[in-house]
């Protein structure tokens, strides 16, 4: 009878311990376009600032686990919004599951529609950045819903100074709409203008590894400070 007693005293000691292990640990979920799934200068695969972060976690024993299952070099903000108001899967798993699930995410969504707007025209172009960051706010709305620990937001970046004066208007607006939600706005203009360090192609707006580097070097400061 005190063997076993024993041995479940032992047991729930193990277990009791690996619960306050684990609880201690975070699941990182990162939702959005070309930079949240990583996309290298020259338009392929590269070790995007996700990957550096989830080195960071793992390297300090602070991982659960991760998931990159909703990144997309096409995604826009619509396409967030549908995938979660429709439940829609994807790996056979829903983001709304996702998001529940998650400790710390990072998303980076709406430079494509900027982009495209701006390769058109300007016309109505603040107009434009107010009706994305309206339609930005329903994410965030719905993903507020839940308990997380972080929830970073990045900015948008122009290497053009003729449309610096627009990009300036959009990050405006989306660092307002995270101070509304108590989401952490990442300034990824002031991290990567005129530094070309961060970028191999002149022409190329992507940045390279070296960029990627820096922009997760920003979310780990923030989160060891938090």
């Amino acid at each position: 009878m005190k063997k076993v007693l024993f041995i479940l005293i032992l047991f729930l000691s193990c277990y009791f311990i690996y619960q306050k292990t684990n609880d201690n640990k975070l699941y990182y979920l990162t939702i959005g376009d070309y930079l949240s799934k990583g996309v290298s200068e020259y338009e392929g695969k590269t070790y995007g600032y996700n990957e550096f972060t989830i080195d960071y976690l793992r390297k300090n024993k602070q991982l659960k686990d991760y998931n990159k299952t909703f990144t997309s070099t096409d995604y826009r903000i619509i396409d967030i919004i549908n995938i979660l108001e429709y439940n829609e899967k994807k790996d056979e798993l829903s983001l709304n599951y996702l998001v529940k699930k998650a400790d710390i995410i990072t998303i980076s969504i709406g430079m494509n529609e900027l982009n495209y707007k701006l390769s058109q025209n300007t016309n109505n172009i603040y107009t434009y950045i107010d009706e994305m960051t309206s339609s930005y706010s329903k994410i965030l709305s719905y993903i507020n819903n839940f308990h997380h620990k972080e929830i970073f937001i990045l900015g948008y970046y122009t290497k053009d100074k003729k449309k610096q004066d627009i990009i300036n208007y959009a990050n405006y607006k989306l660092e307002k709409m995270c101070s509304k939600y108590g989401n952490t706005y990442v300034d990824l203009q002031e991290i990567l203008e005129n530094n070309p360090n961060y970028f191999t192609q002149k022409e190329q707006y992507l940045p390279n590894l070296q960029g990627y580097q820096k922009i997760s070097q920003i979310i780990v400061e923030k989160i060891e400070n938090n």
